[in-house]
This record gives C-alpha cells, sequence and structure tokens, in this order.
C-alpha cells in the first residue's frame, strides 16, 4: 500500500508540475537523434521524430490520468446520487430505475464506448464522454445495495422513529455511510478507467499527434517495436504501473474499511 501510494503521489507531481520533472519539450522534434536507444540524456529513448519519451511520459501524464480521473469522478457522483435515489425511491420506481441500469449493463461496455466516440468525433473530450455514460451504473448498483442494506439499520430506524423526513435521513444518516465503499471503488476504477482511457487512444479515437499521451504514445510505436524496443515498453510499463498502483492502493483501502 505504501508502494502504490508513492506512486500516485509521484504520478501527481508529473501531473502537476511536468515542466518541474521533463528535461525536454514533449513536442519539440530533434530527427537527428531519431530512435536512439535509453541513455544517460534520454533515459527511455527517443522516438521516431527525435522527441524523449521520458518527457513524453511525464506530460502524458497530465492527459491519461486526467481523463481517468474525470471519467471516475463523474460516475462516482451521478452513480452515487442515482444509487441513493434509487434505494430510497418507492418500489415500482427503484425497479424502473434498476432496469435502467440493467439496460446499460446489456451492452459491452469497451464496444458501445467505441460507438459513441465514433459518433462523436475523435479526442479526449469524446473519449471521456463515452466512458463516462458507460462507467456510473457500477457505482450506482453498489451505492443501491448499500442504501437497502443500510435502511434496516437501528440507527435509521431510529431517526424514522423520531419524525425525520426521508431526505434528512437519506443525507444525514444514509449517504454519509456508503463513501467509504463509493472511495475504495472509484479508487480501484481509477487504474481501470486508465486502460479504457488506453485502449481507444490505441484504437485511433483518442489524443491526436503529437498529444503526448500514453494510448497515442502505444499506438505510435507499433511500426517500431522490432527495431525500437523502448519505444512500446516504457509508455506500456507506466500504464500497467499505474494501474497496478491503483488496484493496490484500493484494495488496502477495502482492507482498512473491513477492519
Amino acid at each position: 500500500a505504501l508502494a502504490a501510494l508513492a506512486v500516485v503521489a509521484l504520478l501527481a507531481v508529473f501531473a502537476l508540475m511536468p515542466g518541474v520533472v521533463a528535461p525536454y519539450d514533449p513536442i519539440a522534434l530533434d530527427v537527428v537523434n531519431r530512435l536512439k536507444p535509453p541513455s544517460p540524456a534520454h533515459p527511455f529513448g527517443t522516438d521516431e521524430a527525435g522527441r524523449d519519451i521520458f518527457s513524453r511520459v511525464i506530460y502524458g501524464t497530465r492527459y491519461s490520468m486526467g481523463v481517468a480521473l474525470s471519467i471516475v469522478a463523474f460516475a462516482a457522483v451521478f452513480g452515487t446520487l442515482y444509487g441513493v435515489v434509487s434505494g430510497m425511491a418507492p418500489r415500482w420506481l427503484d425497479n424502473l430505475m434498476m432496469r435502467v441500469v440493467d439496460m446499460v449493463f446489456g451492452f459491452p461496455a469497451l464496444v458501445l464506448a467505441l460507438a459513441i466516440s465514433a459518433a462523436i468525433g475523435r479526442g479526449l473530450d469524446s473519449v471521456t464522454l463515452a466512458l463516462s455514460l458507460m462507467w456510473w451504473p457500477g457505482f450506482a448498483r453498489l451505492v443501491r445495495g448499500e442504501v437497502l442494506r443500510l435502511k434496516t439499520e437501528p440507527h435509521v430506524e431510529t431517526a424514522r422513529a423520531l419524525g425525520l423526513g426521508p431526505v434528512t435521513i437519506m443525507w444525514r444518516h444514509i449517504v454519509p455511510f456508503v463513501m467509504s465503499a463509493v472511495n475504495v471503488r472509484a479508487t480501484t476504477d481509477i487504474g481501470y478507467a486508465l486502460v479504457a482511457v488506453t485502449a481507444l487512444s490505441f484504437l485511433g479515437l483518442g489524443a491526436t499527434s503529437p498529444t503526448p499521451e500514453w494510448g497515442l504514445l502505444i499506438r505510435d510505436s507499433r511500426p517500431y517495436f522490432g527495431s525500437a524496443w523502448w519505444y512500446l515498453v516504457f509508455p506500456g510499463g507506466i500504464v500497467m504501473l499505474t494501474a497496478t498502483a491503483c488496484s493496490l492502493l484500493g484494495d488496502a483501502l477495502d482492507a482498512r474499511k473491513g477492519a
């Protein structure tokens, strides 16, 4: 957990202050040094245009992690509100709202995200919107289950017996108790969202060149994998490291919640 937290903290520094860490301009061309292997001057090597891959990976943190965080933030907020309302609503409305969730779950998430992104147009904004629309039902179902459980807890029954209204009970005696589960889910989902963003960019629906986004770096590296292994390995490695760190941090939060 501490190692995962250290990785996340380092990524936060990269995202907030990339110019302080990155030694080069991420989009400056230097064709004389194209496809150079890792060296003290270029720790991750250079790409087909001579750009420093290390600098591009650092600047790419802002794009890739920013989109992943935006997706999870929207899904957590909207999904939590949706789940709380569904759990507190009359049975007929609860069933109707859950059928909407089931309908979204019925589509393959990545395929539907691909279709939405393609319909809107290429770019990180369309990827963010498409994945946000697919991500919230997981939070809604989680929160609804927690609300149904909490509705029968003694402190909620006591509040109801004291004459408190349903809105007051919801915001004061139910929502605070579901936030720990939401926090665990959100922390873990950041890694999954990052992989999804990378996948859509790899398929050509995300960032456009020369944006230093991790998925685009992996996409651009394909023709050179046989002769410039570093071009694919380092961007792919940072995606794997980030997703693993978020997963481990989520597991640690879950274990702490259970304790």
